[in-house]
């Protein structure tokens, strides 16, 4: 009977021991090294009322399990209270895990537990390169900035493993999107599509370049119904010739022309309509600047239009010109007697102050100096009929 006493007070004693300590030495092999490690009650590293259980390595709480269900490790090294890390992550609803510092895997796989769910996100080192991997989502990988909403990626991005369409920092650091194949680089919208170059593209509606939902493109800020719409003069230079299409420098005229030492030519099929040299500015119709170059230098001094086929119009007017040919009728006017005028044809086979016809296949002639001949010609014919009339009475009254 005193061994049944004896034996249930040290059972006593030993639950007693239990209750009053609530934690267990665990062996930890020969040798004194190193402190005691154990598993305990989460409250006596706490000194509160948390439950659950604490582990324990030497003599600094390591990890836990809280009342909760919720894991939780301290980083090493870690004085903290193990509460602090027990209430962040009590208070988050969906967590089963808490790590202060880092978590060192090969892989890690974040998918659904739930049976017959096929849809894994997985994360792997392995092989010189690291992989985010989205397995059987339908609803596609989904990644997002809560707070800040901007998603920061370093240095260049790749898509598509067949082509490796690549965007990030090119040439001069200048963010670069690089297509090195020759499929077609798509960027398409069912809006508009627009470009702005002068940083303003968070702040106004107003893109460098827009494409519109018609396909129309503007370029600057004009609006109107045609396919490209272009708000600035535009300026082109190929193998140094350098062309302007704008509006002349008080903004009254539109201006089409070269802003080089160069001529300018307007063509159809092909072939050129009308040249304008750069020396003379001379306008050539039907004439090409190779033929214009053989026409002689004082012709085109002298002139300044040349027109291939001639000129059919319902009417044509000259300009003023200071001379023209009433001189004939002064006083002072020195007309040449008929016989000399005879013995200048016989030599000349052309009138006086006529030019002849091999000058004229020559040379050409001026409308207005020819009209002014022309009538020259027909006021002297005036006079010498006046003259032989006044004879022809004299005659009669003898």
């Amino acid at each position: 009977m005193k061994r049944h006493i004896l034996f249930i007070c040290l059972i006593c004693g030993f639950y007693s021991g239990v209750n009053a300590q609530t934690y267990y030495n665990m062996w930890r092999g020969f040798g004194e090294a190193g402190k005691p490690e154990w598993i305990a009650n989460l409250s006596l590293a706490t000194g509160d009322s948390y439950t659950g259980i604490g582990f324990t390595s030497g003599s600094i709480c390591r990890g836990f399990v809280n009342g909760g269900g919720k894991w939780g490790f301290l980083r090493p090294g870690s004085t903290s209270d193990p509460s602090r890390l027990s209430s962040i992550i009590s208070n988050i609803s969906q967590l089963t895990v808490g790590v202060e510092g880092w978590v060192g895997a090969e892989g890690l796989s974040a998918r659904s537990l739930t049976p017959g769910t096929e849809t894994t996100l997985d994360l792997v080192a392995a092989s010189g390169k690291t992989s985010i991997t989205s397995n059987v989502d339908f609803q596609g990988l989904h990644i997002q900035s809560v707070r800040a909403k901007r998603i920061y990626m370093y240095d260049d991005v790749l898509f598509n493993q067949k082509f490796w369409t690549s965007m990030g920092i090119g040439r001069n650091d200048d963010p670069t999107i690089d297509n090195p194949n020759n499929k077609m680089l798509r960027i398409g919208s069912t809006g508009s599509i627009g470009f702005w170059g002068n940083g303003q593209v968070k702040a106004d509606d107003a893109p460098n370049l827009l494409i519109t939902t018609e396909g129309k493109v503007r370029i600057g800020s004009v609006s109107n119904p045609h396919k490209l719409n272009i708000g600035g003069a535009i300026f082109l230079k190929q193998k140094n010739v350098e062309t302007l299409v704008g509006v002349n420098s008080d903004s009254t005229c539109t201006w089409i022309g070269t802003f080089s030492n160069h001529g300018f030519l307007l063509g159809t099929n092909k072939r050129s309509c009308f040249y304008i040299d750069p020396v003379q500015r001379n306008l050539y119709v039907g004439i090409t600047e190779v033929q214009a170059a053989q026409i002689r230098e004082e012709l085109k001094n002298k002139y300044g239009m040349f027109v291939y086929k001639g000129i059919l119009s319902e009417d044509y007017a000259i300009a003023p010109k200071s001379t023209w040919a009433d001189f004939v009728f002064s006083r002072n006017y020195n007309l040449k007697p008929l016989k000399e005028v005879e013995s200048f044809i016989a030599e000349n086979e052309h009138l006086p102050d006529v030019p002849s016809a091999a000058q004229v296949a020559e040379e050409g002639y001026s409308q207005h100096d020819m009209n002014k001949v022309l009538l020259q010609k027909i006021e002297e014919l005036t006079l010498y009929i006046i003259k032989q009339q006044k004879e022809i009475e004299e005659l009669k009254r003898r």
